[in-house]
């Protein structure tokens, strides 16, 4: 779900959805924006001005898997 809402919040100006717009959006693990609120749904990357600024890889499970412990050591 994209909208100008929040921009308009922000107080914003000539702020649109348009190609070669800024491109300044968070998304969600979510399945409607009221999703995202009501089950504090995690962020999954973000783009500032057209570029990415940051990913939030899905986490995974190690079981059965060499990894590291809470001091640095293999287990």
């Amino acid at each position: 779900m994209i909208t100008t809402n929040a921009a308009r919040l922000l107080g914003l100006q000539h702020y649109a959805l348009d190609v070669g717009g800024p491109a300044t959006l968070v998304l969600f693990n979510a399945v409607s924006g009221a999703d995202a609120v009501a089950r504090l749904s995690p962020v999954v990357t973000g783009w500032k001005n057209g570029r990415q600024t940051f990913l939030r890889p899905a986490s995974r499970l190690l079981f059965g898997q060499q990894h590291q412990n809470l001091d640095g050591r293999l287990e």
